[in-house]
């Protein structure tokens, strides 16, 4: 007998989407680590092939996906971000006060191996399916088109200016 296969439209007609109660239920907690297995598997297709899990879902959410790829060094950290403070939710508020379902950023990651360097995208996300297009634009554009690390820069800037996460007058210094 097969085991049962889920697709995302399956994840998200559960009746426990999008899985708020994940830090006290086990299956709650499992079916978000489902939903974003089959997200990335989702956004990459065929270029999950040489994608393999680095470190193990962990129950607090850090990570709750980890993959890299050691032929194009490129690796991706998917990280369970909650509004823990309660602060007012984008998009009634913005600027550094609001939460923000997404925060993406790069990061200088390994292989298992340990030694090895990875350029890692990391996505702070939160189960909100407005953000959707741009969780998928992040990880595609980093893990498919493999753009740079400046090019990946200069997309991140323009989404934070563009949803308000920081002030598009904002003096940032060179460095």
């Amino acid at each position: 007998m097969a085991p049962p296969s889920y697709t995302l439209a399956d994840i998200r007609a559960h009746s426990s989407f999008p899985f708020r109660n994940w830090r006290t239920e086990d299956f709650e907690f499992l079916m978000l680590e489902l939903y974003w297995a089959e997200r990335v598997r989702s956004v990459l297709g065929e270029d999950m092939a040489g994608f393999e899990p680095l470190y193990d879902t962990e129950r607090d959410g850090n990570p709750i996906l980890s993959v890299t790829h050691a032929g194009s060094l490129r690796g991706l950290r998917v990280v369970v971000n909650e509004n823990d403070d309660a602060k007012p939710l984008y998009p009634e508020a913005t600027g550094p006060d609001a939460f923000y379902p997404l925060y993406a950023f790069l990061n200088d990651g390994r292989l298992p191996d340990g030694e090895t360097p990875v350029n890692e995208l990391v996505l702070l996300v939160s189960l909100d399916e407005r953000m959707s297009e741009q969780i998928d634009a992040f990880i595609r554009w980093h893990c498919i088109e493999e753009k740079s690390v400046d090019e990946m820069e200069a997309l991140f800037l323009r989404y934070e200016t563009d949803f308000g996460q920081i002030d598009p007058d904002t003096a940032f210094p060179d460095q």
